[in-house]
């Protein structure tokens, strides 16, 4: 844990406002881009959109079903998510917003098809054939002053990562790898300041799976958030 006194407030002061869309988008993108499901997994195929920009803002990939944009390189510069450009998934086209004018070729890595990986709970009537498959859902973010007699707060945001899948060591390997993703970028988030796993949960069968799925979460902190 890094106490806050070794964090420079400019760190704090890039940061947006406190989004659960954001967040949970940023996470699942995360997990996609951390390759834990394979691709042949998760029914996607990796691919680039390519081009020229000349003093414009906006890339539009109209390719169906864009699920993570992997990298985004500009005249040969790596671009980064929040600092750089914003994302908006449709499910026909998918709209790249640049924060400033671009000028040169660009390279757009993304994935598309259907996806394993959602921050939605799978539907029980989904057949063993969709899974393995990744759940991400908000579990507190509570709220409090970062000062006396001021306007800004700090939020902490706990979110848990449920894996679902037919065999227990492929549970154990898919949380290992998620674990291990996280512990190697904990400050490589736009819309949290710094992450970190908090626990790992048991094993159970998962209800309404008819004793063919089980399931095991990983939970994390998103610290030092401030609005």
């Amino acid at each position: 844990m890094i106490p806050m006194g070794e964090r420079p407030m400019d760190d704090f002061s890039k940061r947006m406002t406190v989004n659960i869309q954001n967040i949970k988008q940023e996470q699942v993108v995360f997990l996609r881009n951390s390759d834990i499901f394979t691709i042949t997994q998760r029914g996607v195929t990796t691919a680039s959109a390519t081009g020229t920009l000349s003093g414009t803002k906006v890339i539009t990939i109209s390719t169906t079903g864009v699920k993570n944009i992997r990298t985004i390189t500009v005249a040969a510069v790596s671009k980064a998510l929040g600092t750089d450009y914003t994302v908006a998934y449709g499910t026909t086209s998918t709209i790249i917003t640049f924060g400033a004018n671009q000028t040169g070729d660009y390279v757009v890595s993304h994935d598309y098809g259907s996806d394993k990986i959602y921050s939605d709970f799978p539907r029980d009537d989904l057949t063993i054939g969709s899974y393995p498959r990744i759940a991400i859902d908000i579990l507190s973010a509570p709220i409090d002053a970062f000062g006396i007699g001021g306007t800004t707060f700090i939020t902490d945001v706990a979110f848990t990562i449920v894996v679902y899948a037919n065999k227990s060591d492929a549970l154990d390997g898919y949380i290992q790898a998620i674990k291990t993703a996280y512990i190697a970028a904990p400050k490589d988030f736009y819309y949290l300041s710094y992450v970190k796993p908090t626990m790992i949960g048991p094993t159970l069968d998962s209800a309404d799976k008819k004793s063919e799925i089980m399931q095991k979460n990983i939970d994390m902190l998103g610290m030092f958030n401030v609005d």
